[in-house]
């Protein structure tokens, strides 16, 4: 469903309402884009003379209080510390944090009587405190995958979702039933200028934090190829360059002795700097909802060049309003650096541009944002109010159903605690394994051969779980393509060993997330 659709069922001018919308963050160690496209919509909604309150999570400590206070000092926005858990995905969902957070976390967001609630990623505490006072909840969250939704979870998930790509705001409908919106990420501040691009030395950028998602090595090959053909430029790498995936990076230009022609920046504080000395964005990015570097381009009269991820294809027109590869290759990319080149020398380029800035406009203005934002919760209030008058609502989970699904396992976790290695890690990974239990008991019956992927100190934890709330599991052994001999009393094998056996189960002792 669309805005239209939308204003054509309202009986109510949205733009005279005005609202009380509390606004639930991220944890106080990190500070990332999603939580950014949450703030910005919460400042839209101040300046249009809606009450605005943060809330900022404490799960991991107040490692970032000074710069969330800051933010909102400087936003002149009210804020508060409270104990709830975020989730990126369906999976991973710490049940004792509801338990423990939320009549302290209902008082709180009782007392501003407020008409919405809005919260960045999955926020099940938040949800049934929405669902106690009836007040209407709105997720914003962006990729997934199917694989989150292979197994049926017990349903604690909003209803309401605003996204900033058609493209997975119809995946989170289809899996999670959700009444999904799209709103584009938004850029406040914007530079206007004459940019003359006349081929004589092209500056390229590719921003984001260099990891294998997001493709930088492919950006880098496909740069090289084109400094081969002839293209005369420089490239500049805005991201941080941990792990083994930018030093790969990093090898290929040296090996190639690019140096003089690519840099690794690392992280950069002031990126509104780094766009204003580049004059095209390239985005290699392979699993994305909607980058947020396109909209910062556009906003800084960047030419961009894009990979087709996500919602990309729903904004950038091939040729018309920029570039779109055809897929995620260095190849693909290549070309269309060349293509842009040939309408650099036609002059096609600066129809591009001017196309380019209309795009800003209709997508990632904050004028285009505030407009459908308010709309949304216009159409968000006025069909809550139905939905409860229906009584609808009567049907979902409450905190009280919660609580008597797991009180049995939290029990048993309280009682054991002291056997865990790792008893927080445990926690997070009950809702998961209240979730798969049946269909591991199954496997049992089936007789299946039970092994874990990881012979260290994850891999600990998940033994541990399974002794204490499946005990019925008879572990094999442990699997470790790096390790070898005996590991807790069990024989560590390859992988390439079992991996062709059939009538096996294995258990993947991953980090969370």
């Amino acid at each position: 469903m669309n805005f239209s659709g939308r204003e054509k069922g309202m009986v109510m001018n949205v733009d005279e309402k005005k609202y009380t919308i509390l606004y639930f963050l991220d944890y106080g160690k990190c500070f990332g884009g999603a939580a950014n496209t949450l703030i910005q919509q919460a400042v839209l909604m101040k300046k249009a003379k809606h009450k605005v309150v943060f809330f900022f999570s404490d799960y991991f400590g107040r490692e970032m209080q000074s710069e969330y206070k800051k933010i909102c000092d400087n936003l002149e926005i009210e804020y508060e510390w409270a104990v709830y858990q975020i989730a990126s995905h369906t999976e991973d969902i710490d049940i004792s944090c509801i338990e423990k957070g939320f009549d302290s976390l209902k008082s709180k967001v009782q007392s501003y009587h407020p008409d919405i609630l809005h919260s960045v990623q999955i926020n099940p505490c938040v949800e049934l405190i929405s669902r106690e006072l009836q007040i209407p909840h709105i997720m914003n969250i962006y990729p997934m995958m199917p694989e989150f939704f292979s197994i049926v979870y017990f349903n604690i998930f909003p209803h309401y979702h605003l996204c900033d790509s058609w493209y997975y705001a119809k995946q989170w409908k289809h899996y999670l039933h959700t009444d999904s919106e799209c709103i584009r990420t938004i850029v406040s501040e914007r530079t206007k200028r004459k940019r003359v691009l006349d081929g004589s030395l092209l500056k390229f950028i590719c921003v984001g934090a260099v990891y294998e998602e997001k493709n930088q090595l492919s950006v880098i090959r496909a740069f090289h190829k084109a400094l081969m053909s002839g293209i005369q430029g420089k490239l500049t790498l805005c991201g941080y360059t941990d792990g083994k995936y930018g030093a790969e990076c990093a090898r290929y230009i040296e090996e190639n002795n690019l140096k003089s022609s690519i840099m690794m920046k690392g992280f950069c504080p002031d990126m509104r700097r780094e766009y204003l000395w580049n004059d095209i964005l390239i985005c290699g990015s392979k699993r994305e909802s909607y980058p947020n570097a396109i909209s910062e381009a556009m906003a800084n009269g960047l030419v961009v060049i894009s990979t087709p991820v996500g919602g990309v294809p729903e904004v950038i027109v091939d040729g018309k309003n920029g570039y779109l590869a055809d897929d995620f290759s260095d190849d693909d990319l290549f070309q269309k650096i060349m293509q842009m080149q040939k309408d650099i020398k036609s002059g096609k380029i600066e129809s591009i541009l001017q196309e380019t800035e209309n795009t800003f406009w209709q997508n990632h203005s904050p004028q285009a944002a505030e407009n459908k934002l308010i709309r949304y919760y216009g159409y968000v209030n006025e069909d809550y109010k139905v939905t409860c008058q229906n009584g609808k609502n009567d049907e979902l989970i409450r905190i009280s159903d919660f609580r008597n699904v797991f009180s049995s396992c939290m029990e048993r976790f309280t009682r054991n605690k002291e056997r865990f290695t790792e008893p927080d890690r445990v926690l997070q990974k009950l809702w998961y394994l209240y979730h798969i239990k049946d269909r591991l008991r199954k496997c049992c019956d089936e007789q299946k051969k039970f092994y874990i992927w990881g012979a260290g100190k994850i891999g600990i934890a998940v033994k541990e779980m399974l002794e204490i709330f499946l005990p019925e599991i008879r572990l094999e052994a442990f699997l470790d393509s790096k390790k070898t001999g005996v590991f807790l009393d069990l024989r560590i094998y390859n992988p390439k060993e079992i991996l062709r056996r059939e009538n096996i189960v294995i258990f993947v002792a991953a980090e969370n997330g």
